[in-house]
């Protein structure tokens, strides 16, 4: 006869353990599901994060940086500003970052005011940098590997030109057809008049724009001063204004029907179409020649006056040597008195009140932006490469 111990299990006392187990189990369970979820959604954040930032930037001017995995505020601004204590600064700058010591790998980051983007440029001073795929500026240590800095400009599309001439329109908008005829917008409809010796093409698109003459661009200047207006006013030629473009969808009885794909500024009867040709809106940052010496003529939208942010052009184009993207101060001359000089004469001195950017170029003008001023612009006032 074998001797041992036997224990019966307890059915009731089994079920428990079973249940209390397997509520354990239902808890380590839950929690890795909740452990699971916001990890999800911590991801959805910062990738919703990352998304508005994208597209908070891409509608706005600047210079651009894409942040790096291990980039700090704190190391961006030791880097392009030699200061880290300014990280507060540009972080203020970018309303889009709700934590600053959030930032994520791919996010734009806008790194420089306009003021300084004269201290950006491709001579290769200051922080070396290149410029992305996407056209946001990236970090670099070699200096010889860096590529000319682009600045962002979201509206290049309704930059407008001057010319001596007005150039010869592909067609003439005569009616428009839409549920607000002042108001139109894309998706509207409009007709064109043809021109006979320059065909339209049934899918191709088309600029719409309409010409302000050299009188009609002065008779608006009433307040300018008349001895700067009158030093440029020969030079002023026809304003090419940019309103729109349009995709040509059809012909009917000798005229064409175009859609309305995008709306700058209001499309008009007897507006004028030429075909349309893509810019980029990241130009590529170069210094202005040093030998320059210009004026300005006039603001794109007639004021009188007209400052950061702002279109306007100024006298001088290819044939002077003026390409896309050089930089350029700004400045009128003011009389100083010194006690230096024999009583009674006076010293014209130079006061740089902005810096201007080209944005595009013609034979004898070209268009440009202002990226910082301190004060109006007007007709008249001198440009010269900045220093």
């Amino acid at each position: 006869m074998t001797c041992g111990l036997y224990f019966s299990p307890n059915p009731v006392y089994s079920h428990h353990i079973n249940h209390h187990t397997g509520a354990i189990m239902d808890i380590k369970a839950k929690l890795r599901y909740a452990a699971l979820l916001s990890l999800v959604l911590l991801l959805s954040s910062a990738v919703s994060i990352l998304a508005d930032t994208t597209k908070e930037v891409s509608s706005e001017t600047g210079v651009y940086y894409t942040v790096k995995k291990g980039d700090t505020l704190w190391d961006l601004s030791q880097k392009f500003s030699d200061d880290p204590f300014t990280w507060p600064d540009l972080w203020s700058k970018n309303g889009q970052l709700s934590n600053p010591h959030l930032i994520y790998p791919g996010q734009k980051i806008k790194l420089i005011r306009r003021s300084d983007i004269d201290k950006y440029g491709a001579s290769g001073e200051g922080q070396a940098s290149s410029v992305d795929d996407s056209g946001a500026m990236e970090g670099t240590d070699a200096v010889a590997k860096a590529e000319p800095q682009s600045y962002y400009y979201s509206k290049i599309e309704r930059a407008g030109f001057m010319k001596k001439e007005p150039i010869h329109p592909h067609g003439t908008v005569f009616k428009l057809k839409g549920t607000d005829q002042l108001m139109l917008g894309a998706g509207d409809i409009i007709y064109i008049e043809g021109d006979q010796e320059m065909p339209l093409v049934i899918g191709a698109r088309y600029v719409t724009y309409r010409t302000f003459t050299p009188k009609e661009m002065t008779a608006r200047l009433l307040d300018v001063d008349r001895k700067k207006l009158n030093r440029v006013r020969d030079e002023i030629g026809t304003l090419h204004y940019l309103s729109g473009v349009v995709e040509i969808i059809g012909e009917k009885d000798g005229f064409f029907i175009a859609r309305i794909t995008d709306s700058y500024r209001s499309i008009k009867l007897n507006d004028k179409i030429m075909p349309y040709k893509k810019r980029s809106r990241h130009i590529p940052i170069r210094e202005g020649l040093s030998s320059m010496e210009g004026e300005i003529l006039i603001a794109e939208e007639g004021e009188t006056t007209f400052g950061q942010d702002m279109v306007g052009f100024i006298n001088r184009g290819t044939r002077d040597g003026i390409i896309k993207g050089q930089v350029y101060s700004v400045y009128y001359y003011e009389k100083k008195v010194s006690d230096n000089l024999i009583k009674g004469k006076s010293l014209m001195v130079p006061v740089t009140i902005g810096n201007i950017l080209v944005i595009d170029t013609q034979e004898e003008t070209s268009t440009v932006l202002v990226t910082y001023s301190t004060q109006g612009l007007s007709p008249g006032d001198y440009f010269k490469a900045s220093k």
